[in-house]
């Protein structure tokens, strides 16, 4: 120690003078120079060697096997060394203690100590193919914990079975229990609808992917089928007793729901009205399922504003090994509406006629695009006959689509299609302008020139460009006002700023007919507060007042009340001479139908006028387009 000290002490002091010799130019005398250089060399000589006496030492601390122990247990990941026969030579103090059968790790054999379970796939791991030289990638399995139960480890496995000085498999072992739980836990949430606690879409999705993935016969419970549960009164429900009631009516269906079902059957919330139900059955066992959900459903649920009542429809699909996820869900929407369609209580299968019928509608909403620049669009005219005289007073213009594939499609078919992308202001603004243009070309043989009727929807109101687009087509044709009469249903004319729009019309001369009255909710008590001037009966109650006594009395009932308020009525779908029979003895003014004409072409109108002068009696039926 003492020759080191003094060693450093002349080495620091040959540096010193050699500096101060630079500084100050002095050459010193040969003696001292020589010493000089030689305190210089030994304490360069004396630094090499210290260093490698420490690289030396620090070599044989690697080499200690209570280094190397010390090293793995300071470190924050568990450690397994296992031998040639793959049995446990070293663990990790947190990983060393006896198992619940008071089997130690040391010494054992990891495939028996692992939980049963693990085991195939560990020796599988650790022995891999033949060709690859040692166990690769992470591998999890659970060792036994006192006390506690298993702790689940993530590992990842270092060869060094070659190495002549370690001859061993070194795991290095991560736990992995508290990431697994977070990842269950967030599972849980990702997966479960937080008011009833059943299954959401994503967790019913999932069950139906592994469903569809099985192979044929290998569900011994027989077939599944989906079952798609629309609830319907919930709505209604949240307007008159709020949120929490209706919280409490999902919650109380879901329960109801789960008791109906069998032990296996999936029940889950997929919407906020939507319940669906992976059923096994065979033969029409899911059929009878979804009678008894809606049976379930449609008891009176109570809660605290009162009672609940509800009902639903339900679609029941299917599924064949084969069949994909998304053609499940996408024929379990088509059955639900097939059902909804049919009304409350309604159970649908699945047919493939309602993906034809949709595909269908697809095609036409495609087509629809560009139809009337094609020349696809045309008007047929349907005359409006006083029943007095049998004169005709008014022509109804009707758009038709003649489509190159389908050939003519109904615009029952094609104007809610037009209307659900969106078109149909554009068509019934074009057949605006085509309609007023047209009329003036028809002969006038009675007293007043014919009226013209044309059909506005519900949409076109909304948009709120129905003043602006009456007053462009007039204003183009030259076409009166006053012979001008828009036709709209009667729910359009609750919409908002729907009444400021009608008032404009009417101070412009235009006349209001209410179309399709009786067909659903219309009420008499109303016709005095709306603004209208005509009422059109509809065919569907026309159709049975020939032989049903209370249609007779309601049309009676519209007939008079409409000429106690100066409004005319025009029954439409006349099709019967009893039917016409019926509304000339009830005092109908007006009417058209098929008895009295079919809409024919603008040139055909005008020859039919003018054979009969401008009357149409019963039979003289125009040519069909």
């Amino acid at each position: 120690m003492l020759a080191r000290q003094a060693t450093g002490v002349l080495f620091g002091a040959a540096v010193v003078a050699v500096a101060l010799a630079l500084l100050t130019d002095l050459v010193p005398p040969r003696p001292a120079g020589g010493v000089l250089l030689g305190c210089l060399a030994l304490g360069l000589w004396r630094r090499q060697r210290g260093d490698r006496d420490r690289a030396r030492g620090f070599a044989r601390l690697l080499q200690s096997p209570s280094f190397a122990r010390s090293l793995a247990q300071a470190g924050s990941d568990a450690a397994l060394v296992l031998d040639g026969t793959l049995r446990i030579s070293w663990a990790a103090p947190g990983l060393s203690a006896a198992t619940p059968v008071d089997v130690p790790l040391t010494g054992s054999r990891l495939a028996d100590v692992v939980h049963p379970d693990d085991a195939a796939g560990v020796l599988a791991w650790l022995t891999g193919p033949s060709d690859v030289p040692g166990p690769t990638g992470v591998h999890t399995f659970r060792l036994p914990v006192p006390g506690v139960g298993w702790r689940v480890l993530e590992a990842a496995a270092t060869d060094l079975r070659a190495d002549a000085e370690v001859r061993a498999l070194v795991l290095h072992c991560r736990d992995v229990g508290a990431r697994l739980d977070r990842e269950r836990e967030l599972s849980s949430l990702a997966f479960t609808d937080p008011l009833t606690g059943l299954p959401n879409r994503a967790a019913q999705q999932r069950s139906l992917a592994q469903l569809l993935d099985r192979p044929a016969g290998a569900d011994p419970s027989g077939e599944v089928a989906l079952l798609v549960i629309e609830v319907l009164g919930l709505r209604e429900a949240g307007e008159q007793a709020g949120r929490d009631v209706v919280d409490v009516a999902v919650a109380e269906v879901a329960r109801r729901l789960r008791a109906t079902v069998r032990t296996e059957d999936q029940v889950a919330r997929l919407s906020a009205e939507a319940f669906g139900v992976l059923a096994h059955g065979t033969g029409d066992e899911p059929d009878r399922l979804a009678a008894r959900c809606l049976a379930v459903i449609e008891a009176p649920i109570g809660t605290d504003a009162g009672l609940v009542d509800l009902t639903a429809v339900v679609g029941v699909v299917a599924l064949p090994p084969g069949l994909t996820g998304r053609q499940a869900s996408d024929r379990a929407d088509l059955a639900v509406l097939d059902a909804r369609a049919a009304g409350p209580g309604s159970v649908r299968r699945y047919r493939p006629e309602l993906t034809a019928a949709r595909d269908r509608r697809d095609q036409l909403r495609r087509d629809l695009v560009g139809a009337r620049e094609r020349g696809e669009l045309t008007l047929v005219w349907q005359p409006i006959v006083s029943l007095t005289d049998h004169q005709v007073a008014g022509v109804e213009a009707l758009l038709r689509w003649r489509h190159p594939v389908h050939g003519e499609v109904q615009p029952e078919e094609f104007l809610p299609v037009a209307e659900r992308a969106g078109l149909v202001v554009e068509l019934q603004r074009w057949l605006l302008a085509e309609a007023t243009a047209g009329v003036q070309q028809l002969p006038q043989h009675g007293p007043a020139p014919l009226r013209l009727g044309v059909n506005v929807s519900a949409a076109h109101l909304a948009a709120g460009t129905l003043v602006a687009d009456v007053t462009t087509a007039l204003a183009a044709s030259g076409l009166s006002p006053e012979r001008l009469v828009v036709e709209v249903p009667e729910a359009a004319l609750d919409g908002p700023h729907v009444i400021d729009d009608v008032t404009a019309l009417r101070l412009m001369g235009v006349h209001l007919a209410l179309d399709d009255f009786g067909s659903g909710r219309s009420a008499l008590p109303r016709l005095g507060r709306l603004p209208v001037d005509v009422i059109k009966l509809d065919r569907a109650l026309l159709a049975a007042v020939d032989r049903d006594a209370y249609t007779r009395v309601v049309c009676e009932s519209v007939v008079g009340l409409g000429a106690s308020l100066g409004i005319d009525v025009v029954a439409e779908g006349v099709e019967t001479t009893s039917q016409l029979a019926v509304l000339e003895g009830v005092g109908c003014g007006f009417a058209q139908g098929f008895l009295l004409s079919r809409p024919v072409p603008l040139g055909a109108l005008t020859e039919l006028l003018d054979a009969g002068a401008g009357r149409l009696w019963p039979g003289l039926v125009g040519r069909a387009v």
